[in-house]
């Protein structure tokens, strides 16, 4: 039997500024500006035991200790959804896990985490893996396991997977596999329960089943990675509890089936120093998410209405794809281009969903879709069940997110490695990127009316842009340097400059027939920078 520990302790300073890309404007009634400067650091230990036993068993397994905890707190959370009037949404249990890559505790990080254990089983007809494993596909845009240096989240399934290889003489080799997920588990063990209750249907299980064929030369590679995803929900049974525009709790969310399905195609070529990789993602079907929002207080709701539920079996339709073109030299040069596309929505809440973005694991920039960015415009007026004068209604959240979601991006990046001679240190790499990107839908499109069950005279906001180039979203420039010391000591300090194109100003057309809400003044962004130092010891 052999064991072996690998891992790293990761330790991260962080400050960023101005992140709600707003200053203060003394011309308008009311502020935008919600952030200043924020300062924290967090560290993370990570273990990666692996037992072998023998030649045709393992085990694995990967804890997070202290995982990506702040300095004087415990615990941080991963966004789900981000919808700009209302805010950054948490998809509910069962419904929601269509969304999911893997358990309900992936990205919500604690003091201790048992993120990953599986068991690989080698036999005559290939190899099984079973149990709670990495889930990463090509670039990573749709599967991303987070095993990068810089990874915070990571794809994770309960999965019973087999692969088989089969190796083509003077050609290269073909590998095939199977795969089932469990997302959500509506069952439960008997003899902790008791039976207390009478368990769920196993219909109402959100499972994954799936097939990858993958075809790979040292120099080239080809794949296709595909599947359904499905879920029998409780038509018409509720999910969650939100406040109506009084503020009582009420149940809501609306519980029905789920049928999705997607194909993943990934290439990857090499000649000499250079590589070239593509992946693109088409996802298709009917989705319940049985998302219901807290309402929105306007003038004129009463108890128990307002409420913004989303409907069951809603169609899916979403394309994302990524390129990535990169040259390595022995003189010590590099660069790496990359470019990408995730169609986005300009009605976020509406019956056809296109909002499923890239895995916050896959970064191209420190700011721009790494962070929660920008203000969305807010609505003031007379507040339901309110006392009369104007009170703040909705509005005021992130634009974007912490993942790539409506946008087409570009961004170059440059760096030289020298060698070191030093006792102390073997390498450093300095280097700077830059980066760019517009939005393909407006990320404020919205008309209440649509949303609002009760019949009224709601608003509508609507961005005044007609085409994505108008839609910018800015340039960022980082630039720092990277080095390996005392063997085992990686180091980075990083900083970059977001300089706001016009997809982050408040700029919106406001219809406002029922006169229920204050106009809103255009607003300009401003700039936001960030400084980052990372040192991980490696093991």
């Amino acid at each position: 039997m052999d064991f072996s520990v690998h891992g790293y302790f990761r330790n991260r300073g962080v400050g960023v500024d101005d992140l709600d890309l707003q200053r203060k404007n003394n011309a308008i009634a009311y502020q935008n500006n919600r952030l200043g400067f924020i300062l924290y650091e967090q560290m993370r230990l990570r273990l990666e035991p692996n037992f072998k036993l023998n030649d045709f068993l393992s085990m694995h397994a990967q804890f997070d200790i202290l995982d990506n905890v702040l300095f004087g707190s415990k615990d941080t959370r991963q966004l789900q959804v981000i919808a700009p009037i209302v805010g950054p949404q948490t998809l509910p249990p069962g419904a929601g896990s269509f969304y999911m890559t893997g358990p309900s505790t992936v990205g919500e990080n604690g003091a201790i985490n048992v993120r990953r254990m599986w068991a690989d089983i080698l036999t005559p007809i290939g190899k099984f893996r079973v149990g709670r494993q990495p889930s990463h596909w090509g670039l990573g845009i749709f599967q991303n396991d987070g095993n990068e240096i810089q990874g915070d989240f990571g794809d994770t399934a309960d999965r019973l997977l087999y692969l088989i290889q089969y190796d083509i003489p003077s050609a290269g080799v073909v590998t095939g596999g199977l795969l089932w997920d469990i997302a959500y588990e509506a069952q439960w063990d008997p003899r902790t329960d008791l039976l207390d209750s009478n368990p769920p249907s196993a219909n109402r299980d959100c499972q994954q089943y799936a097939a990858i064929l993958k075809f790979e030369t040292p120099e080239f590679t080809v794949g296709a990675f595909g599947g359904l995803r499905r879920r029998n929900g409780p038509d018409g049974a509720t999910t969650m509890t939100v406040t109506d525009a009084l503020g009582n709790e009420t149940p809501a969310g609306i519980d029905g089936d789920t049928m999705l399905y997607f194909a993943d195609l990934y290439a990857r070529y090499s000649y000499g120093s250079h590589s070239f990789k593509l992946e693109g993602v088409y996802l298709g079907g009917k989705v319940t998410t049985g998302l219901a929002l807290d309402a929105i207080p306007f003038a004129g709701l009463g108890a128990g209405e307002g409420i913004i539920a989303l409907p069951p079996k809603q169609t899916m339709q979403t394309f994302m794809a990524a390129f990535e073109a990169e040259g390595k030299y022995k003189t010590g040069d590099q660069w790496l281009l990359q470019a990408g596309f995730a169609e986005g929505d300009g009605s976020p809440l509406s019956n056809r969903i296109t909002t499923f973005g890239f895995r916050p694991d896959y970064q191209i920039a420190l700011l721009m879709f790494n962070y929660p960015l920008g203000t969305s415009p807010q609505l003031y007026g007379q507040k339901a069940g309110g006392a009369g004068g104007t009170e703040y209604l909705a509005g005021g959240k992130s634009i974007t997110s912490n993942y790539i979601n409506n946008a087409l991006y570009l961004s170059l990046g440059y760096g030289h490695e020298f060698k070191l001679a030093a006792d102390w240190a073997e390498w450093i790499k300095p280097g700077f990127k830059v980066t760019t990107a517009w939005a393909h839908k407006k990320n404020t499109s919205i008309n209440f009316e649509d949303l609002i069950p009760q019949a009224g005279n709601w608003p509508v906001l609507d961005e005044r842009t007609n085409s994505m180039w108008q839609r910018w979203y800015g340039i960022e420039l980082d630039i720092g340097a990277q080095a390996m010391l005392f063997e085992n000591l990686y180091t980075a300090l990083e900083g970059g400059v977001l300089i706001p194109g016009r997809a982050y100003d408040i700029d919106v057309n406001l219809i406002d027939p029922g006169s229920i809400v204050e106009p809103i003044p255009r607003d300009k962004a401003s700039m936001a920078w960030i400084i980052r130092l990372t040192a991980s010891i490696l093991f």
